[in-house]
C-alpha cells in the first residue's frame, strides 16, 4: 500500500483518532502510594503497575507533603502536624536513581539585648523543579524581639533561591524584606505579614507565586500576591490585581489561574460567607463555582466549595472537585445568623447525596457544564479528553466527550494518594 505524504488510509485515520488519548496519555505518568511504604508507577494507558519505590511510611499519613515530577523524583517536605513539634531537619528525597537525607539548613539562634533576647529563626521549604535539575527553596528568616517568653517585635525576609540536587551551588532568585512590625498580641504570626510560595504540581518551571499574609489568631489575612515568571534565564515578579487565597491551578507562565475563594467562617462556624472558585486569565476574572448561586445555603452552617482543580492541558477546560463541610444524612444546624426554611434545608440534604462530585466546564462557553459525576473526585487530567478520577476508592479515566470509561483495579483511600504527572 502506498500512502502519499500526510495523508492516511479512512481506515487507519480512524484508529488513530480513536488511539489518540490513550497515546497522549503515555505522555503522562501515574503514580499511587500503597501500604505501608511504597509509591507505586503505573502505566497511564494500561494501568499496570510498572515500578515502585520505598518511601518514608510518614507519607501515607501525610501525603499532602510528598511532591512528585515527571521525571520521577519524589520529596518528602510535610508541615508539623502540632506546632510544638517543630520542623525536621532533614527531608527524605529520592532523586530518581536513589534515596537520600536532605539537609534542610534550619536556623535558630539566640542572643541578649539588654534585657531582651534577640531571636533569628530560618525554616527553608524545598520544592521540585519540573526538569529535574535542580531544587527551589523558600523561607522567611524573622529576626525576633523577645522578652519574658512575649514577642515583642520582628523584622522578616523572604528569601527564594535554587540549588543543585544535592543542596549546593545556592544560586540567589528573589529577596523581599518586610517593614519591621510591633507585635502587638505577643505572638507575631498573630499581626505580622510573612511569605507563602506556590507551585504547579510538577515543580517549579518558568513560575511561582508569593502572597504576602498574615497567619492571624482566628482568621488569616491576605495582602498582596506577585506572579515570578523567568525569561530569558531571568527571574522577575509582577504585582498581581489581588492577593490569592488559595491557588488550585495555574499554566501558561502563571498567565492562567484557578482561584478559591473559601469562606470566611471561624470559630466553629462552617458557613459565613460565600465560597467561589475564579479562573484569572490575563488579568481578567471569571466564576467557575458560586456556593451561594447554586445552593442558596445562606441559613444553614454548611459549606459548599472547590477541594481541587485542574486545567486542561490546552487550557481550555476545567475539572474541579465539589465538595461540603456536611455529609448526607448528618445532622445541619442553622448558621449563625440564619433563620429556618424547610425549602432551602431540602434543596441542601438532596444536594448532600451526590457529593463529592467531579464536574467539566467550559469557561469559554458561560461555564457550560460538559459532565458532571456524582461521588468522585478529580485526580487530574490525563489528556485533553480524559480525565482520571476516583469513583469506590478505585481509579478510572473517563472521556468528558463520550462518557466512556476506563476503569482499573487501583485501589487508594482518595485523590490525595494518587499523582498525575
Amino acid at each position: 500500500m502506498k500512502i502519499k505524504s500526510g495523508m492516511w488510509p479512512p481506515a487507519v485515520a480512524s484508529v488513530l483518532v480513536l488511539l489518540a488519548p490513550l497515546l497522549n496519555a503515555q505522555s503522562k505518568r501515574l503514580w499511587a502510594l500503597k501500604e505501608p511504604d511504597q509509591i507505586v508507577e503505573y502505566d497511564a494507558v494500561t494501568f499496570a503497575p510498572k515500578q515502585a519505590v520505598k518511601v518514608p511510611p510518614a507519607a501515607l499519613k501525610a501525603s499532602h507533603g510528598l511532591q512528585i515530577n515527571h521525571r520521577g523524583q519524589v520529596l518528602f517536605a510535610p508541615t508539623p502536624s502540632e506546632p510544638e513539634a517543630g520542623p525536621e531537619p532533614e527531608l527524605w528525597f529520592w532523586n530518581g536513581q536513589s534515596s537520600t537525607m536532605l539537609d534542610r539548613g534550619l536556623e535558630q539562634k539566640s542572643a541578649a539585648v539588654g534585657s531582651d533576647v534577640s531571636v533569628t529563626e530560618s525554616v527553608p521549604f524545598p520544592f521540585l523543579s519540573a526538569d529535574g535539575e535542580h531544587l527551589f527553596w523558600f523561607a522567611n528568616q524573622s529576626r525576633k524581639l523577645e522578652r519574658d517568653n512575649l514577642e515583642l517585635s520582628t523584622r522578616t525576609t523572604f528569601r527564594a533561591w535554587k540549588t543543585d540536587l544535592g543542596g549546593g551551588h545556592r544560586e540567589e532568585l528573589a529577596e523581599f524584606a518586610f517593614p519591621d512590625c510591633r507585635c502587638e498580641t505577643g505572638v507575631c504570626s498573630e499581626t505580622c505579614p510573612e511569605a507563602s510560595c506556590w507551585f504547579p504540581d510538577d515543580g517549579v518551571g518558568d513560575f511561582f507565586v508569593v502572597t504576602h499574609w498574615i497567619p492571624g489568631q482566628i482568621g488569616s489575612s491576605y495582602q498582596d500576591s506577585f506572579l515570578y515568571q523567568k525569561a530569558e534565564g531571568k527571574w522577575s515578579a509582577k504585582k498581581l490585581p489581588h492577593a490569592l487565597e488559595r491557588i488550585l491551578d495555574a499554566a501558561a507562565n502563571g498567565t492562567v489561574i484557578i482561584e478559591a475563594v473559601p469562606d470566611a467562617g471561624c470559630c466553629g462556624w462552617e458557613n459565613q460567607s460565600n465560597d467561589q472558585t475564579l479562573l484569572l486569565r490575563e488579568g481578567k476574572s471569571s466564576t467557575l463555582f458560586d456556593e451561594r448561586a447554586r445552593y442558596s445555603n445562606n441559613n444553614y452552617d454548611v459549606s459548599f466549595f472547590t477541594s481541587n482543580a485542574n486545567l486542561s492541558p490546552d487550557v481550555s477546560l476545567v475539572a474541579m472537585t465539589i465538595s461540603s463541610t456536611a455529609k448526607a444524612g448528618q445532622e445541619i444546624r442553622l448558621a449563625d445568623s440564619g433563620t429556618s426554611d424547610p425549602q432551602e434545608l431540602a434543596r441542601i440534604r438532596k444536594a448532600l447525596t451526590e457529593l463529592p462530585a467531579v464536574e467539566v466546564i467550559s469557561p469559554a462557553d458561560r461555564g457550560k457544564r460538559l459532565a458532571f459525576l456524582p461521588h468522585a473526585t478529580l485526580v487530574g487530567w490525563l489528556n485533553e479528553k480524559e480525565i482520571l478520577i476516583v469513583e469506590d476508592h478505585l481509579l478510572a479515566a473517563l472521556n468528558v466527550a463520550t462518557g466512556a470509561r476506563r476503569k482499573s483495579g487501583i485501589k487508594v483511600p482518595d485523590e490525595t494518594h494518587a499523582f498525575l504527572r
